[in-house]
């Protein structure tokens, strides 16, 4: 690890001319090349030539390094009168060896290198044209609204998206590795685990709709919170909410999540008899139960992963479970049957199997078994390890009282009242901001004419007397 250019915990500020950031990054301008002739050159020579661009392409590329590392060490890094490459190439370093996300931000023409080099751009439609929009990924009117766009609605993104993977991730598992078990006791052949529709619909109709909103709606905290809290940015920042680890606990959770699903009903119809003395252990049932216990957990699980709860989301769990209902009842009904007697071959499955109480016990242990460890582990997670983003929803109703608390202060200027105000407010001296705010003027009142005339004849007429 290279040694820190700087000791201390001083806050500093590198400021640079693209000048010296040529000299700097050795990137000198090519010069045009004279006609010459060139004569064979020996292999020594063209050894010699290939280790001297080799020595040269490493020097530079150290000294770039070194450039990266002294730049991040400084609290502010100003780049002045540098060119459009330029300020793409600083870009390009900072990916290159900080293997970071960048953002770059510009208002004109000569910000487009910049703006489509970074990995997010973002343009300012001002008076400079709109050429750095037309290139940018968003655009807004002002500069302020950076931070809004990172704190509130980049984190925002980062939340959904990291959700919305984990999710998929975790609901397909589920879905795919029952059959795995089910094929040790089949024989391996080709037969599944599920009726053919349910595998169709599974990702288009029964589990599609809540990942999808929460995708789009989903928020831990308020607007205003997450702009009063600025240190919970530092999830996306660090790469918590999706890595591999992420991964492999989605990978390990939906693995679970398709033993219990297969082996609880396996289990359970083993050696069994229904309430009307038929025996319910038949391979049709067997998958309407397997299916309707997945159903369940999936689109109850997302339910537990919902931080912003609306009626569009509740609708959408719920709306998902009876949609699977109702196309699996009539999927099963013997009119189906005969119109398509080779495409819809579990007629009368669901009725027969769902009147039966044992069936849904069977259920209900299985979505007990999946969910209750799940609850139980956040709920320790948020008590005992509670995260920023935990700490802040603890205490959101605090925060809220005192924001209502907090009173925007009147102003002095109010509609209908006269006033005057001075503008010697910070004079050195006594000024007239007294006689100002009086109302009166300073200004001497013209006297009358014959007044005028009638004083200065006694005046001059009084001063010889006096002399």
């Amino acid at each position: 690890m290279n040694e820190p250019f700087f000791q201390g915990s001083r806050d500093r500020a590198l400021i640079i001319t693209g000048s010296w950031l040529n000299e700097i990054l050795l990137e000198k301008k090519k010069k045009k090349k004279k006609l010459k002739l060139k004569f064979p050159r020996t292999a020594e020579e063209k050894k010699k030539q290939s280790e001297k661009r080799r020595r040269a392409e490493a020097c530079k590329e150290q000294q770039q390094q070194n450039f990266v590392d002294l730049a991040c060490e400084c609290r502010a890094v100003i780049c002045c009168r540098v060119t459009p490459k330029q300020k793409a190439m600083v870009v390009e370093l900072v990916k290159k060896y900080k293997k970071a996300i960048t953002l770059a931000i510009g208002d004109g023409a000569n910000d487009v290198n910049m703006i489509k080099t970074a990995h997010i751009g973002v343009g300012i439609s001002g008076q400079e044209g709109m050429q750095a929009v037309m290139s940018s990924d968003y655009s807004f009117g002002q500069f302020r609204y950076l931070q809004r766009l990172l704190l509130v609605h980049g984190r925002w993104s980062y939340i959904r998206m990291c959700k919305f993977l984990r999710y998929f991730f975790y609901k397909n598992f589920a879905f795919t590795l029952v059959h795995v078990w089910y094929s040790f006791f089949n024989g391996f052949s080709a037969q599944t685990a599920y009726e053919d529709w349910f595998i169709t619909l599974y990702n288009v109709l029964y589990s599609s709709l809540p990942v999808l909103l929460v995708g789009l709606l989903d928020q831990d905290v308020s607007d205003k919170l997450s702009l009063r809290f600025p240190g919970l940015y530092v999830l996306g920042q660090k790469d918590l909410l999706f890595n591999y680890k992420k991964f492999f606990l989605s990978l390990l959770h939906g693995a679970v999540t398709s033993l219990i699903i297969f082996f609880i009903p396996y289990g359970a119809y083993l050696q069994t008899m229904g309430q009307d003395g038929e025996a319910p252990s038949d391979y049709q049932s067997f998958a309407v139960t397997a299916a309707s216990s997945l159903t369940f957990v999936v689109n109850f699980q997302i339910g537990l992963d919902t931080s912003y709860w609306t009626f569009v989301n509740a609708f959408s769990v719920f709306g998902s479970i009876a949609l699977y209902f109702g196309i699996t009842f009539d999927f099963h009904s013997a009119g189906i049957h005969v119109l398509f007697p080779s495409g819809f071959q579990f007629t009368g499955t669901a009725p027969n199997a769902l009147r039966q109480p044992y069936l849904w016990l069977t259920m209900i242990l299985s979505i007990a078994v999946c969910l209750l460890p799940v609850v139980a582990r956040r709920f320790l997670a948020v008590t005992i390890w509670p995260s920023e983003s935990d700490r802040v929803q603890r205490n959101r109703k605090q925060y809220l009282a005192e924001e209502q608390q907090w009173r925007r202060r009147q102003s002095a200027f109010r509609r209908g009242v006269s006033g005057r105000r001075s503008a010697y407010a910070f004079s050195h001296q006594r000024g007239y901001a007294d006689l100002i705010a009086s109302g009166r003027s300073i200004r001497k009142k013209r006297a009358p004419l014959d007044a005028v005339l009638g004083g200065g004849g006694t005046a001059a007429s009084a001063a010889p007397e006096t002399s």
